[in-house]
Order: structure tokens, then C-alpha cells, then sequence
């Protein structure tokens, strides 16, 4: 969860980590990347108007490495706008929130992707179990 305003950093860890998430948050960019250095999230919360880089940026950043291509990233929008939403998901987003922020929302679209997220990993973990199952299978008699 990445927001430069600190009441609304808070606010959102606080409502999040209640809801049952871990939060990692951070105040920057830079805070941003080295938490992704140590583990993958299920889902990133990036403040489209960071100062710092940008929320953009950033979400262009981290989209640009291997291995945290597929981590969702829900992109807060100052306002709900065609070019913002556009740039959302130009800049790596699943989705996005409009501030003022509704906490109800945030916790159910970050949910949502946090579901999501676990389903395709179980579904590529049964795919590569079926894969490896079939190369072990005994092939039937050629008659």
C-alpha cells in the first residue's frame, strides 16, 4: 500500500489489516520497490499521484520485472476521469478507486483481486501437477 499522505495511509492499513490483509506499507517509490525485493504481495495499492515517481510510473516499473509482472495493482485516482481511469490501466492496473476514498469499496475491489490472484495460482499449480502426472503415465498397449 503505497500513499504520501499519512492520514490516509493509516486509515487504509488500519481498515485493511482488520479486514483480515497484511499490509506492507510504504511512503515512496523507492520504499515501494525494495518490499517487492522481499516478498510478492497478492495485490498492490498505489496512489496515482505520488510525488515521488508517480503512481504511474511506478506501476509501469513494476510491471516491467519478471517476476512481479502478474502481482494486481489497483491504482487510487484524484479523479474519476477518462484519461486517469485510461492511464490506470495503461500503467499496469486491474482496477481502480476514486478518492474520496469509500473503505467498503476499497476492501471489496482489493478482495476481489486478491481472489483472483489465488485462483491462478492454484489453477497453475493443478495444471503443472496434471502436466507432470500425464508425463508419468504408463502408455496403454498397441494392439
Amino acid at each position: 500500500m503505497v500513499d504520501e499522505a499519512n492520514d490516509v495511509r493509516d486509515l487504509l492499513c488500519e481498515s485493511i489489516f482488520t479486514a483480515g490483509f497484511i499490509v506492507l506499507p510504504a511512503n515512496n517509490a523507492d520504499e515501494t520497490l525494495e518490499h517487492l525485493k522481499i516478498v510478492i504481495p497478492d495485490a498492490v495499492l498505489l496512489d496515482a499521484t505520488s510525488p515521488d515517481i508517480g503512481g504511474f510510473d511506478l506501476g509501469r516499473r513494476i510491471k516491467s520485472i519478471p517476476d512481479w509482472i502478474r502481482i494486481p495493482i489497483l491504482f487510487m485516482i484524484e479523479q474519476a476521469n477518462a484519461q486517469q481511469i485510461i492511464g490506470s490501466y495503461e500503467n499496469g492496473g486491474i482496477d481502480y478507486i476514486s478518492k474520496p476514498l469509500c473503505i467498503p469499496e476499497v476492501l471489496a475491489r482489493l478482495l476481489t483481486c486478491v481472489t483472483a490472484r489465488t485462483h491462478a495460482r492454484e489453477h497453475k499449480a493443478f495444471a503443472e501437477c496434471l502436466q507432470c502426472h500425464a508425463i508419468h503415465l504408463p502408455r496403454p498397449p498397441l494392439h
